[in-house]
């Protein structure tokens, strides 16, 4: 037990120093071999501090060390480097902007209230938001295949992605399905920057944008051969998520796939153990949002009117995923 103990209190170490190395573009400088020196005066750090980061960096086996010479390896590159195909540069930032967060756990625990509203924290500062936005994008495509494999996409020509942020699983789900065309619903300045990937996979014939606000505005009725909501229901309370789930499965033709993805927890709400996590994370930054029991989003989409629902989950974050079509196909 002690050990256990022991390695989850040294958890956020690791963490801290992946962090502080991304702030500092570490990870840009490495890309050609340098000594920490080299480094330090470069990026205009302190010679024996960059030496001891870069030594732990090292430890964990995300840079090498020859000679005093460190580089971050090339498989790395795509990953951890300005522009590389999937930078994980944001989720980085973002993971350090929820730090402090997290040192308030306590006050939380306490109160039951939240500590820092998430749309306060992005929706004041166009910066963060577009941050944010990239690192929903970073973190949606491997879940976006890995999904692709499990469900028939392919059936579908009309899409609706509800809250679709950068609009990553129709992109991709288009790139793969040439017949299919999808509508990426968001808010305003979320779509900007959808617009910015849309452009960038060239792909502005076939996915469209739909400013609006979910909780008010209409979605459509058996318009859709294809609904999703990704990363929607964790952020709200029951009745909410199941008033979204109600309106999204309306939008549904008849015989069309809904398809949830998100944070859900097992039925005793103890595991797994990322989506537990994710329900304390998302409590301290919303009014209600919580990582949604599986059963309970089954039960919601029960009672909206659909059948063949099938729960799974997927090696990616979040790993949760419901599929189920809209009855009444003829």
């Amino acid at each position: 037990m002690e050990k256990v103990i022991g390695k989850i209190l040294q958890g956020y170490q690791p963490a801290c120093v992946v962090m502080a190395a991304n702030e500092l573009k570490l990870f840009d400088q490495l890309k050609q071999p340098a000594t920490a020196k080299q480094t330090a005066d470069t990026l205009n750090l302190d010679p024996e501090a960059t030496e001891r980061l870069l030594n732990a960096l090292t430890s964990l086996e995300i840079i090498t060390k020859e000679n005093q010479t460190y580089q971050l390896p090339k498989e790395a590159h795509e990953f951890l480097t300005t522009g590389g195909s999937h930078s994980l540069q944001q989720w980085i930032q973002l993971s350090s902007d929820l730090y402090p967060v997290w040192g308030q756990l306590s006050s939380f625990i306490k109160s039951g209230i939240l500590i820092k509203s998430i749309m306060e924290m992005l929706g004041g500062d166009p910066h963060k938001m577009r941050a944010f936005t990239d690192a929903m994008h970073d973190k949606a495509l491997k879940a976006t295949w890995m999904i692709a494999r499990e469900i028939p996409i392919g059936d579908a020509k009309t899409m609706l992605d509800i809250g679709g942020g950068p609009g990553t699983y129709s992109l991709e789900w288009c790139k793969l399905h040439s017949h299919l065309k999808a509508t990426v619903f968001d808010i305003a300045p979320v779509l900007e920057v959808a617009k910015n990937y849309i452009e960038s996979y060239k792909l502005q014939d076939r996915v469209s944008t739909q400013p609006g606000d979910f909780h008010k505005d209409d979605l459509g009725d058996s318009q859709y051969d294809l609904v999703l909501m990704a990363n929607i229901l964790h952020m709200y309370d029951a009745d909410i998520s199941k008033a979204l789930v109600n309106k999204a499965v309306k939008a549904v033709k008849p015989g069309g796939r809904i398809v949830i993805h998100g944070f859900c927890t097992d039925e005793d709400q103890t595991g797994p153990i990322d989506d537990t996590l994710f329900s304390l994370n998302i409590g301290m930054l919303t009014e209600g949002g919580r990582a949604h029991p599986v059963q309970e989003k089954i039960d919601w989409l029960k009672g909206a009117g659909v059948s063949d629902i099938h729960h799974f989950r997927v090696d990616a974050i979040p790993t949760g995923v419901i599929t189920a079509t809209r009855r009444g196909a003829s």
